[in-house]
């Protein structure tokens, strides 16, 4: 399974894991656990392990997608969003995602920022 999903309910963190290739409809269908699951709201925070996803071939419109899936669950809120990746490119891949999500803050209030360890996305999500 290229996505895994796990609720530490103590820090109130979301731990999403991408391994592999991360098609748009595997998103939504990830978008869709998340927004529809007893065990947390919707709008938890989120920590997104990215670094066993394959960036490699990932372009803007990928990114342009993934902001569009993001639109159709307003339930998410004002859920912050930490994203961990390996490398410099796939840390500058993330940050035009980043950027790209800031130009539409009215429908995509979600805070977002982009790691290059667990625990700094963490202590962002937990205010530190």
């Amino acid at each position: 399974m290229p996505s895994a999903l796990r609720y530490d309910h103590d820090k109130k963190i979301l731990f999403v894991t991408v391994t592999g290739a991360f098609p748009l409809d595997e998103f939504r269908a990830v978008m869709e656990q998340i927004t529809h699951s007893d065990e947390y709201p919707p709008d938890t925070d989120a920590l997104w392990d990215l670094r066993e996803m394959e960036l490699q071939s990932v372009e803007s419109a990928f990114f342009r997608g993934v902001i569009a899936v993001r639109k159709q669950f307003p339930q998410r809120g004002t859920a912050r969003m930490a994203h961990i990746v390996s490398g410099d490119f796939a840390y500058g891949m993330l940050r035009m995602y980043e950027i790209l999500s800031e130009t539409d803050r009215d429908n995509l209030p979600q805070g977002i920022m982009v790691f290059k360890s667990c625990a700094e996305g963490e202590a962002w999500l937990l205010g530190r």
